[in-house]
């Protein structure tokens, strides 16, 4: 199924459609309002799983910098079909300046603190369409992944199709719609989940885009051309599994037939290696490694170790299960923060998913 997947994501056999954008120079602005200064952890906390919840700016020391309402998009439960359900990442996107957000279906809503939002811009979005986005690290550009899902039924799969745009942030001109593909029903299909951009290149997780549980990580990563989604790079395969956070120095992979893992830069180049029976998460600058172990199934107690990547100074948290970086001494888990190399934890006032990290520019 795999390989069927990344066959059909960017650069594969899928039908693929470049518009190109206007010739003429591009009269995007940034947003106004004040820039974020800082770095934090992002997280998505639920107040009524039914309607909305928050999005919280995290700090190092475990305060709350920051924190706004945010809208549940009106997906249908089991939007795939056949029992299951769409997968769905969370709706943030961070910049190098602010933090924006999907705010229910359709708005592109920007953090203001310490807790309002301005309105951006739009994208598509209901009942059987969701959107992901990814904002330029200069706030002038928006890519968005259209996901539309027709046909589902508690004995029929869903037909997916999926459509790439991107335009200036603000206004929405420059538009260019530079991928699509169909998957029909009962075919293996991928989601691509933009992430990030490098250079100005786009950096898209490629998930399967139907599930019946949770999936801890993605297919693979995608580095492609913003103007024409050429792929210019893959980072993960079925035997090294990739890390759901990017870094500005690249993104992790976990080779389990070698016990390693794996830094590639945004190129596709080998960076560095660690040895570790278990995947985690290399620090920003690729000196520490964190090693979230347990929680799931059958192992209710989740331990976070974090060690330098020789092996040496390590630390176990018991009792929390790391997500993310915040920066280089202070690991998000979804109730808590871990400083390194104390290993001391500070409790958040309400537990949440891990949804980023700022500054956001890779």
């Amino acid at each position: 199924m795999l390989a069927i997947v990344l066959l059909t994501a960017c650069g594969g056999q899928a039908s693929h459609q470049a518009q190109q954008a206007s010739s003429s120079r591009l009269t995007a602005s940034p947003p106004a309002g004040p820039s974020l200064a800082g770095a934090y952890g992002l997280l998505l906390t639920t107040v009524d799983p039914a309607t909305h919840g928050k999005l919280q700016l995290i700090k190092p020391d475990g305060t709350v910098a920051a924190s706004v309402p945010i809208a549940q998009p009106s997906l249908v439960p089991q939007a795939c079909g056949e029992g299951a359900a769409a997968w769905r990442l969370p709706p943030v996107s961070a910049t190098n300046s602010h933090v924006y957000f999907r705010d229910g279906d359709t708005k592109i809503r920007m953090l203001v603190p310490p807790s309002t939002a301005v309105d951006v811009t739009t994208v598509p979005g209901g009942p059987t369409t969701v959107s992901g986005f990814s904002v330029s690290p200069d706030d002038l550009r928006i890519a968005v992944v259209v996901e539309e899902l027709s046909g589902a039924g508690p004995s029929q799969a869903a037909s997916i199709s999926l459509r790439l745009y991107v335009e200036n942030l603000r206004g929405g001109g420059s538009h260019a719609d530079i991928y699509t593909t169909t998957f029909p029903a009962g075919k293996p299909a991928a989601m691509l989940w933009p992430m990030g951009w490098h250079e100005g290149r786009l950096l898209l997780a490629v998930w399967a885009a139907c599930t019946f549980e949770s999936v801890p990580y993605p297919n693979a990563w995608h580095v492609v051309d913003a103007s024409n989604a050429d792929r210019l790079a893959s980072i993960g395969d079925s035997s090294c599994l990739a890390s759901v956070w990017p870094y500005p120095a690249g993104v992790d992979c976990f080779d389990f037939r070698a016990n390693q893992l794996k830094r590639y830069d945004w190129s596709g180049k080998l960076l560095t290696t660690v040895r570790t029976d278990q995947g985690g998460e290399l620090s920003p600058s690729g000196l520490l490694l964190a090693l979230p172990n347990g929680g799931g199934l059958g192992n209710p107690s989740p331990t976070t170790t974090i060690e330098r990547v020789d092996g040496s100074g390590a630390v176990t948290t018991p009792g929390h299960l790391s997500c993310l970086w915040i920066d280089e001494g202070h690991m998000l888990a979804e109730d808590a923060v871990i400083a390194y190399p104390s290993g001391a934890v500070t409790a958040l006032p309400q537990a949440g998913q891990c949804a980023g990290r700022f500054p956001g520019g890779l």
